[in-house]
């Protein structure tokens, strides 16, 4: 006979890995937005600068044959410049790998989900071999998932980082179940200080 203890706490392991690995795939799709935010943002701000350079400084300023050559190359280099940011995305990524991360994150809230569904509702209902079974298919599915995700170019530091806001994330939500009317900030804020306290 299994224990129906061991069982759970295989599924809830299974569950705070997958939650874990969650949080990188956020933390990683915001990283990726930032990034192709930036580019649009840089290309916006090029175009529109060589376009009202090239329409208004030959009429306010008078530029000697020299200035305009020198004038033509500026403007010739921030063109590939913008050639550069516009096929960046081609090049690195970037919008691809954002894509990946939040569908990344959609297939771990699913299987989150059904660990927890398991959990607090099937592991009750279901007989031995039922049990086993499921704990199977979840291992097989997070297993499966892993393969399917894209890779996270995070450093140890930033891993480890992202482990500790989980963990405090997980814990103020445990005091908000308790008290519903909870000063989230003030909780965040005496977290800190025991975190500190225990350094």
């Amino acid at each position: 006979m299994i224990d129906l203890t061991d069982v759970e706490h295989v599924v809830r392991d299974l569950e705070r890995k997958a939650e874990i690995s969650r949080e990188i795939h956020i933390a990683s799709s915001k990283k990726c937005k930032r990034w192709a935010d930036l580019i649009l943002l840089l290309t916006i701000i090029l175009t529109m600068a060589i376009t009202f350079l090239s329409l208004a400084v030959p009429f306010l300023i008078s530029l000697d044959d020299n200035g305009k050559n020198i004038f033509g190359i500026v403007i010739a280099l921030a063109g590939l410049a913008i050639l550069f940011l516009s096929i960046s995305d081609r090049i690195f990524g970037i919008n691809e790998r954002y894509a990946g991360h939040i569908q990344g994150t959609k297939l771990l809230t699913d299987f989150i989900r059904d660990c927890h569904q398991f959990r607090h509702v099937e592991i009750k209902k279901y007989g031995e071999e039922k049990k086993l079974m499921k704990l199977d298919s979840l291992q097989n599915s997070y297993s499966q998932i892993q393969q399917l995700l894209p890779t996270t170019n995070i450093s140890d530091s930033e891993f480890l980082k992202i482990k500790q806001q989980f963990y405090r994330k997980v814990d103020i939500s445990r005091k908000l179940d308790e008290d519903h009317n909870l000063d989230i900030d003030q909780a965040m804020k005496m977290h800190e200080m025991t975190e500190n306290l225990k350094k």
